[in-house]
């Protein structure tokens, strides 16, 4: 059986994707390549704009192929969402559209169709509560970290480009190009350095505290109280972003 065949014969049946998965994906380089479209919203990236590959003939995974429609942008052009984004996230005042390709609402906002690829590996605990957050963890400590993916932005790539020579370029290809047609206007944007460090430092925070890896376990709050035993007493915490929390008590995981 084929890697379609087998994909196919899984669908809705959860069960027996589970029990068969191992045989037929690379788990681990699947979470890779899905923690990658999640923290940097390659929105266009899941469902198409992506490879199928196996090295053993066997076991098959994703590698990316056009990574331009990133950090905010929808695959038409200009910026349009917010980090944090998933595959439940849709465009603002949509109710059919969704950010990330793959999956399309009716007009009512129900789901209509869906990659089921990703459906049964999200609906997989083992897979999405273990092998992901392993993943994410393995990917920080080799480098995947805000600090270094700005500083490879800013100064392994945008820096080496002559702002004249960037801005020029754009002119021609979104305005000149066009002659009076303003279609593509909305992709002329700049540098979006200011952007870019915010999307990437409020995406990262989120996937960093979802997933309990990276710089969001080196930031903590310790509270020490004195309370009588068979008294009930009530700290609230009210974040100032969307974010995950963890509570720990004698330094054992109580609650995500």
């Amino acid at each position: 059986m084929d890697f379609h065949e087998w994909v196919v014969s899984t669908y809705q049946n959860q069960a027996k994707f589970e029990a068969e998965a191992s045989q037929h994906l690379d788990l681990y380089k699947m979470a890779a390549y899905y923690i990658f479209v999640l923290r940097f919203g390659l929105v266009d990236s899941l469902e198409r704009n992506a490879q199928l590959k196996t090295y053993d003939g066997q076991h098959w995974h994703y590698e990316p192929w056009d990574m331009d429609i990133a950090l905010g942008n929808k695959n038409d052009g200009g910026i349009a969402y917010d980090p944090p984004i998933d595959r439940n996230t849709k465009l603002p005042g949509s109710v059919t559209t969704y950010a990330i390709s793959g999956r399309s609402a009716d007009n009512n906002g129900n789901i209509a169709t869906s990659n089921w690829l990703f459906d049964a590996l999200e609906a997989w605990g083992y897979w999405s509560n273990t092998i992901v957050p392993e993943v994410a963890q393995a990917l920080y400590e080799a480098g995947l970290t805000y600090n270094n993916i700005s500083r490879m932005f800013d100064e392994d790539y945008a820096a080496k480009w002559c702002e004249l020579m960037y801005n020029e370029s754009g002119f021609f290809k979104y305005i000149q190009s066009g002659n009076g047609d303003s279609t593509w206007l909305s992709w002329l944007q700049g540098s979006r350095m200011t952007h870019r460090h915010w999307w990437l430092s409020n995406s990262m925070d989120y996937y960093d505290a979802k997933w309990f890896c990276g710089d969001y376990k080196s930031h903590f709050l310790y509270i020490r109280a004195n309370v009588t035993e068979g008294s009930q007493a009530a700290i609230r915490i009210t974040p100032n972003k969307q974010t995950y929390m963890s509570v720990t008590k004698d330094d054992v995981l109580q609650i995500t």
